[in-house]
């Protein structure tokens, strides 16, 4: 779609609400997610998934305060029930994952959530907003067209199949793989710009804010000392989940990139992570035949839909 707790969390809890004026009638509440609220998440996201067979892309764990003290979340309650929510990814978009209970949609909660994230948007400058929903859910792409989305793209979700890994017979012997440091982040920021085309300015920000996150590990890839691609690790509970891997164009197709994402699944089975994933867009044919040539399958596929701020 739109697309108990320890007596500490409760006080905390009741003292936010009250600096909030929550007065108990239905309304949206933007936030950080305490222990309590995301509690209230979990619960509503196993009645979704009970009753449409959706997952959620992020694990509830995630849902906390984002850089700079922005809203994470924004909630819908009616008293003290949460009919829905609205999980905030910034960058120079605004991305918004959301779900609201099945028996209180088409009431207005959805374009409430909606509305709240346009005006996030626009504090923070955004270039567009982008609503994601799971390609499976009509009702989700009906309500991203109801609000003038347009369609962007779409992304796989991918997991690793451990019984089904394929290793090239010859590995390149000057091709180096390591973990990178805090101090590297220039380095690692000016290869995913390249390797992405993005921004080099707005990469460096959420580099550097993200090398130093404890869930977060960021590996470079050098040909004979030269950088040439790098990757970075999120964790979460028992899933770890790669990203920003990216190959300078000048060294892809050569087989660097295959080495690279074996070299991190061979460390993250090593480390006895449960569950290796990983997302790729849809129209990144050569992408997505490496990542099912490394063992990797699709499991769910996200819809994009932009909305532009003027």
């Amino acid at each position: 779609m739109f697309w108990s707790i320890g007596q500490h969390e409760q006080k905390k809890d009741a003292l936010r609400k009250k600096h909030m004026n929550y007065d108990g009638t239905a309304h949206v509440i933007k936030t950080e997610g305490t222990t309590y609220e995301r509690a209230h998440i979990a619960k509503l996201l196993e009645v979704c998934s009970q009753y449409e067979g959706l997952d959620f892309p992020f694990p509830v764990e995630e849902m906390q305060s984002q850089p700079g003290d922005r809203p994470g979340l924004l909630l819908y309650y009616q008293d003290e029930t949460l009919l829905g929510f609205a999980y905030l990814q910034y960058g120079s978009e605004l991305e918004v994952y959301g779900m609201v209970h099945p028996d209180y949609r088409r009431k207005g909660i959805g374009m409430a959530l909606f509305q709240a994230a346009q005006v996030i948007s626009r504090q923070i400058g955004a270039k567009r907003l982008l609503l994601v929903c799971d390609s499976a859910s009509t009702a989700g792409r009906a309500f991203a067209e109801a609000v003038g989305g347009t369609y962007h793209f779409s992304e796989h979700q991918m997991k690793l199949d451990t019984n089904n890994i394929k290793r090239p017979p010859v590995w390149h012997p000057y091709l180096q793989f390591r973990r990178a440091e805090s101090a590297e982040a220039p380095i690692i920021a000016h290869l995913i710009a390249r390797s992405f085309g993005d921004p080099e300015e707005e990469v460096a920000d959420w580099v550097a804010a993200d090398i130093l996150k404890a869930n977060q590990r960021f590996f470079l890839a050098s040909l004979q000392a030269q950088p040439i691609g790098t990757l970075r690790t999120v964790s979460s509970g028992q899933q770890v989940d790669i990203a920003a891997f990216g190959v300078l164009p000048d060294y892809r197709g050569q087989g660097y990139g295959r080495q690279m994402l074996l070299s991190i699944v061979d460390l993250l089975l090593q480390e006895d992570w449960q569950r290796i994933g990983l997302d790729v867009e849809t129209e990144n044919d050569n992408a997505l035949g490496l990542y099912q040539a490394c063992g990797f399958y699709v499991t769910r596929t996200y819809d994009y839909y932009q909305i532009m701020e003027r």
